[in-house]
C-alpha cells in the first residue's frame, strides 16, 4: 500500500476502496 494509505487508517479498513483507487 502507498504512504497515504498508512497514514489513514480509516482507508486501511477497506471500507472506501474505490476512493483509495482514486487517490492513489
Amino acid at each position: 500500500m502507498s504512504p497515504l494509505i498508512e497514514c489513514v487508517p480509516n482507508f486501511s479498513e477497506g471500507r472506501d476502496m474505490t476512493v483509495i483507487k482514486q487517490i492513489t
